[in-house]
């Protein structure tokens, strides 16, 4: 009997010896690959060629890419700037803006990290915060509205909390400014080991190479985003790739994965004391409208707007709709003018 279990604990031994090895292999050869890649995309990179509108300001060290949109009919309305989300540009607000500038200067850039501006670290919230505010004193501008996109919404609700006198209001659009990921909603989550193993060198940045090389599963992931509205032509696909193609753009992206998402906590987003507004898409996955409504409780506002049927990207998608529906929430924030108590 004895003599049965030794030769059954071997046989399991050598069959776990055996599939560790083949895992060892499969690994290697899966990293050998994915350097080989890199290495071939270097001897070989692509090269995406798009106008892209804008100027650069120096914000809080940071070269920022900045775009601008002039009030059709200046009406003394307090100025806007945008702020977008994770993996985003300025152009996520390219067919937006025009329409929110009909009474009021409008200006959107790239966050530190993404786009077109400096890939330049710490990816911290409070970094992030400190660029926002050097894009309002590098610009010149008098308490704006500031409006973030998704994750975006976490930078300005930070601003207002740290500087409540430097904006008029905040609209956190699609995002409710707290981290997306970790069960604990009182501190930043992580994404996890896995997360980290992933954006590694070279697997990650083969990954990521590997997908921005290609228009089309750019295109089907807005798509997906965005709705039936959203431009997917090869130039406006070409917006979204160009910045992860300039040099250190995939590695920036990576760099940022790899860290916990930043945001505020519960108890952070109770003390903003400015007015603000949120805004969500019915058909947004990430942040749905009862979502919407639990951050307009912790931030102590009225104003919330929900815009059935429409994703994530609604204001790319749809942004007729969405300048409707932020539009009256603009003017509302600016007749609140003095910041809460």
């Amino acid at each position: 009997m004895r003599r049965r279990e030794v030769g059954v604990r071997g046989r399991v031994l050598r069959g776990l010896r055996r599939t560790g090895i083949v895992l060892v292999t499969v690994v290697v050869v899966v990293l050998a690959l994915a350097g080989l890649y890199l290495a071939w995309d270097d001897l070989a990179p692509v090269h995406v060629t798009t106008a892209v509108p804008g100027f650069t300001v120096d914000a809080a060290g940071v070269a920022t890419h900045v775009e601008r949109w002039p009030a059709v009919h200046p009406s003394g309305q307090p100025p806007l700037v945008l702020v977008p989300g994770f993996a985003e540009s300025t152009y996520v607000f390219s067919r937006l803006a025009p329409r929110l500038a009909e009474d009021r200067d409008v200006y959107a850039y790239d966050v530190r990290g993404y786009g077109f501006t400096a890939h330049q670290g710490p990816y911290t919230l409070a970094a992030d915060t400190d660029q926002l505010a050097g894009v309002v004193s590098a610009l010149h501008l008098t308490r704006p509205i500031v409006m973030g996109h998704s994750l975006g919404a976490a930078i300005a609700l930070s601003l207002a909390l740290r500087d409540p006198g430097s904006v008029t209001g905040v609209v956190a659009a699609n995002g409710d400014g707290t981290p997306y990921f970790g069960a604990d909603r009182s501190a930043s989550g992580g994404g996890g080991g896995l997360r980290t193993l992933l954006t590694l060198p070279p697997l990650g940045p083969a990954v990521v190479t590997a997908v921005v090389r290609h228009r089309d599963p750019i295109r089907r992931l807005v798509a997906s985003q965005c709705g039936p509205g959203c431009p997917t032509d090869d130039r406006a696909v070409d917006r979204w790739r160009a910045p992860f193609l300039t040099p250190g753009g995939v590695s920036a992206f990576l760099a940022i994965a790899r860290q916990p998402l930043i945001g505020l906590t519960d108890d952070q987003e109770r003390q903003v004391r400015v007015p603000t507004a949120v805004f969500s898409s019915g058909d947004d996955r990430s942040f749905d409208h009862t979502q919407a409504v639990a951050t307009a409780a912790r931030l102590h506002t009225g104003l919330v707007a929900e815009l059935p049927g429409a994703r994530h990207l609604a204001l790319l998608g749809e942004p007729d709709r969405v300048a409707a529906a932020v539009a009256p929430q603009l003017t509302a924030l600016a007749a609140q003018a003095t910041p809460r108590r």
